[in-house]
C-alpha cells in the first residue's frame, strides 16, 4: 500500500550529510505525521545547477503518490531549495517550505571569510556563489506556496569570528539575514545554528508550519 502522508524532504547545510537530521526525521514523521526523506549533496564541490535539478526530480519523485511535497532547508541547504523553487517549476507544486537558520538575504561570516585567500576553500564556492551576498530573494505574494523561515538567537558557532555581528544571532547567521520579502512567516527562537536541527521547539514549528502555512504564535491574553 502507498504511503499516503505528505512527504517532507529536508536539505542539509554545509559540511554536513544529512544524517544530522536525524531527530528532527523522526520527530515530523512520529509527532507530525509526515513521510519524511533526506536530500544528500556535495556541499563543497558539484554543479549548482544540477544539484538543483536533482533536488526537484527528487522531489516531483517524492509528490507522486500525494500530489504534494513539502522542503525544509538548513543553512546552504535553503538556498538550494529556494533555487528549486524558483527555478524548477516548483512554485505550484502543492506543500510549504521551512528555512532554518539559512541566510537568504546574505551572510556576513560567508563574506567574512571569502576575504580570507587563504581560508576560502574551507567552505566552498557554493556558500560563496549562494550566500556571501544578498541575492534579491523575494517570493512573489501570488503563489500558493507558503514560505517560513526560523532564525536562532544562541551565539554559538565558528562564524561570529569571521562577522562583527551587532544584533541577534546563532553564532553564524543573523537574524535579519533569514529575512527576505515575502516570507509568510518568521519565528526566533533560542537555539544556534546547528543546536536548532536537535530540539524540540523547531520540530513542533515546522510541523505546524508545514501543515498551517505558518508558525503557532503564542499570543498574550
Amino acid at each position: 500500500m502507498a504511503d499516503t502522508r505528505d512527504p517532507v524532504i529536508l536539505v542539509h547545510g554545509l559540511w554536513m550529510t544529512g544524517l544530522e537530521f536525524g531527530v528532527l526525521r523522526q520527530r515530523l514523521q512520529t509527532r507530525h505525521g509526515f513521510d519524511v526523506h533526506v536530500f544528500s549533496y556535495p556541499s563543497m564541490h558539484g554543479n549548482v545547477d544540477e544539484i538543483v535539478a536533482e533536488l526537484a526530480a527528487f522531489a516531483h519523485e517524492r509528490a507522486a503518490s500525494t500530489g504534494c511535497v513539502h522542503l525544509v532547508g538548513h543553512s546552504l541547504g535553503g538556498a538550494f531549495v529556494y533555487r528549486a523553487l524558483e527555478q524548477q517549476g516548483m512554485r505550484d507544486l502543492p506543500g510549504n517550505a521551512v528555512f532554518l537558520g539559512s541566510p537568504l538575504n546574505g551572510s556576513r561570516a560567508a563574506n567574512g571569510v571569502g576575504r580570507l585567500s587563504m581560508l576560502r576553500p574551507l567552505i566552498g564556492r557554493h556558500a560563496l556563489n549562494e550566500l556571501a551576498e544578498p541575492c534579491g530573494r523575494c517570493w512573489p505574494g501570488d503563489c500558493a506556496r507558503s514560505l517560513g523561515a526560523i532564525a536562532g538567537t544562541r551565539r554559538l558557532g565558528t562564524g561570529q569570528f569571521f562577522a562583527h555581528f551587532d544584533e541577534e544571532n546563532d553564532g553564524t547567521v543573523a537574524v535579519s539575514e533569514t529575512v527576505i520579502p515575502g516570507l509568510n512567516d518568521h519565528v526566533v527562537l533560542p537555539h544556534s545554528h546547528v543546536g536548532m536541527l536537535f530540539a524540540n521547539d523547531v520540530a513542533a514549528q515546522v510541523g505546524h508550519f508545514l501543515r498551517h502555512g505558518r508558525f503557532a504564535h503564542v499570543t498574550s491574553t
